[in-house]
């Protein structure tokens, strides 16, 4: 492949797959760089596709619901956006077969070669539909589907994003996920990387050369958290002050004894916590006893500075282990933006990159004291700092790297 003759970097339309979809519960890094490649060109984003059986339990949300069409009889599959961009489009795939339970062999080869092909044929009638012929696909980390082409699905380019370390992650994702992945790098013109841990392992797992493409952030919008007077969210209007917040998804990764351990020893302050809770099964702590713990539920991307510009400190209370160890945080950049003072847990090579711009720390006294000490020694001059680092990562930078490394 790497066919680029004839072709203008800027105008080539992207199709994109990831584990998300545009209208989720929470922003992804695949989302925020469709629609900064949607600026200049056309990207049509490929919705996380739904199974047979998703359909079943799911059919009765508005989400699911709004898309019946689209996936029962692939009738009005391919939604534009104007509210973020006129050359931004949405595809909601047809119904797959679910056959993550199958063992590996030649039956899961096989139905997975059929959804696959389903898959393809789907995204091939979109770019028809929109006139287009050369198109570069970019697989962000949706190593189920599409690792390997069918030969009728032909990009002038093929790139893959891994962003996770999903031989460490739930068995449902690593059963199949980890060997697509290393097929799906073997089979990519370029392969790209959010973590440093993670070139280390792909490379040495492939046999490729793997880059590294850290995660950015819409600085744009995330900068009026530090720049602009923002009026306060009316769910957080009530809550004492000061508060600690944490932004994202409340899952797996997060620390639930820290976070009990913070609640504790910061009693005079309210700990909020802006996302989907996603953490049944991952701590037998009841949160919701915690009488100075607060939940909004998920919010838009676009709401969340609101949120940042009414906090005192951010925390990133992430567990140290073999998942966090491969993560370069979405969220790290968006914190900065706002120019609030920052404690994060050292869990990766990637956060360690920001000390002292944050305070790192892993007992739970220490960190209880970074809080404090954070909050005591705070100056504009440090929230500058911290705002003009946030400067240098932005998706608009990552674009520009993008498209050097693929002509590299």
């Amino acid at each position: 492949m790497k066919d680029f003759s004839n072709l203008t970097f800027d105008k080539v339309t992207i199709v994109m797959t990831s584990m998300s979809r545009w209208d989720g519960e929470f922003s992804s890094a695949s989302w925020s760089l469709a629609k900064t490649f949607a600026q200049t060109q056309k990207v049509i984003y490929v919705d996380y596709p739904f199974t047979l059986l998703d359909y079943f339990k799911e059919r009765k949300k508005p989400s699911v619901y709004a898309r019946k069409q689209a996936l029962i009889w692939g009738k009005n599959s391919l939604k534009p956006l104007p509210q973020f961009s006129p050359f931004l489009y949405a595809l909601t795939p047809p119904l797959m077969l679910p056959i993550n339970w199958l063992p590996h062999g030649m039956l899961y080869n096989l139905l997975s070669d059929w959804n696959d092909r389903r898959l393809a044929k789907s995204i091939k009638k979109a770019l028809k539909e929109l006139s287009e012929n050369d198109f570069i696909f970019f697989n962000s980390f949706n190593p189920l589907y599409l690792s390997k082409l069918p030969k009728e699905f032909k990009p002038n380019a093929f790139v893959y994003q891994s962003r996770d370390n999903i031989r460490a992650l739930e068995l449902y994702l690593r059963k199949h996920g980890a060997q697509k992945e290393i097929e799906a790098v073997r089979n990519a013109d370029e392969s790209l990387v959010t973590s440093l841990m993670l070139q280390k392992d792909l490379e040495q797992l492939s046999g490729k050369k793997v880059s590294y493409f850290p995660n950015a952030a819409d600085f744009d919008l995330f900068k009026t958290a530090y720049e602009k007077q923002l009026e306060i969210p009316e769910d957080i209007k009530s809550i004492p002050k000061p508060i600690i917040g944490y932004t994202g998804n409340i899952c797996h990764r997060l620390d639930y004894d820290l976070i009990k351990s913070i609640c504790e020893a910061n009693p005079d302050k309210s700990i909020v916590m802006v996302g989907p809770r996603n953490h049944q099964g991952h701590t037998t702590i009841n949160l919701d006893e915690i009488s100075n713990l607060y939940f909004t539920g998920p919010k838009k991307i676009e709401q969340l500075p609101q949120y940042l510009a009414h906090f005192q400190l951010l925390i990133l209370p992430f567990l140290c282990n073999e998942v966090t160890k491969s993560i370069y945080p979405l969220k790290i950049n968006e914190y900065l933006a706002s120019g609030k003072p920052i404690v994060a847990t050292p869990f990766s090579e990637d956060i360690q990159l920001f000390h002292p711009l944050i305070s790192l720390e892993k007992t739970h006294k220490a960190f209880n004291e970074a809080i404090e000490a954070e909050l005591a020694t705070d100056t504009s001059q440090k929230a500058e700092l911290r705002y003009l680092e946030a400067s240098k990562n932005t998706w608009k930078g990552r674009v520009k790297l993008f498209w050097e490394l693929l002509m590299d």
